[in-house]
């Protein structure tokens, strides 16, 4: 999946509120999520085309539901590619993998720009 996909489904607040819901919980149906936006679930479904669409999440039906997740591999590419834009030194493919799947927080942090440019070879 091209990465102007994940980037373009990250631009919507409302996108980003649905990842910060499912990141709390292993799986929630379009109702559930719908419930704690308080918004209509026409206009959820359309975000959640959007953000299954730039595979940040997965859809798992089980009869007539459809229980949702994040897709944590997706993420972390994207976060890969954001920090190596960030960083002075390149990000290698897998760097993040063991802590993001710790505590995607603690990769944040882990590789946050600050971190990276202190840790930078500083140029005299």
């Amino acid at each position: 999946m091209p990465v102007n996909h994940t980037f373009e489904a990250l631009a919507h607040v409302r996108r980003r509120e649905v990842l910060r819901i499912l990141r709390k919980h292993d799986r929630l149906s379009a109702g559930e999520i719908a419930e704690r936006l308080a918004i209509p679930r026409p206009t959820l479904s359309g975000h959640l085309n959007i953000l299954k669409g730039a595979d940040l999440i997965i859809g798992e039906r089980e009869g007539t539901t459809i229980w949702y997740r994040l897709n944590l591999t997706v993420m972390e590419e994207a976060l890969g590619l954001a920090l190596s834009l960030l960083s002075r030194q390149p990000i290698e493919d897998g760097q993040l993998s063991s802590v993001f799947a710790a505590s995607p927080s603690a990769a944040v942090y882990a590789a946050s720009p600050s971190r990276i440019y202190a840790a930078s070879p500083s140029k005299s």
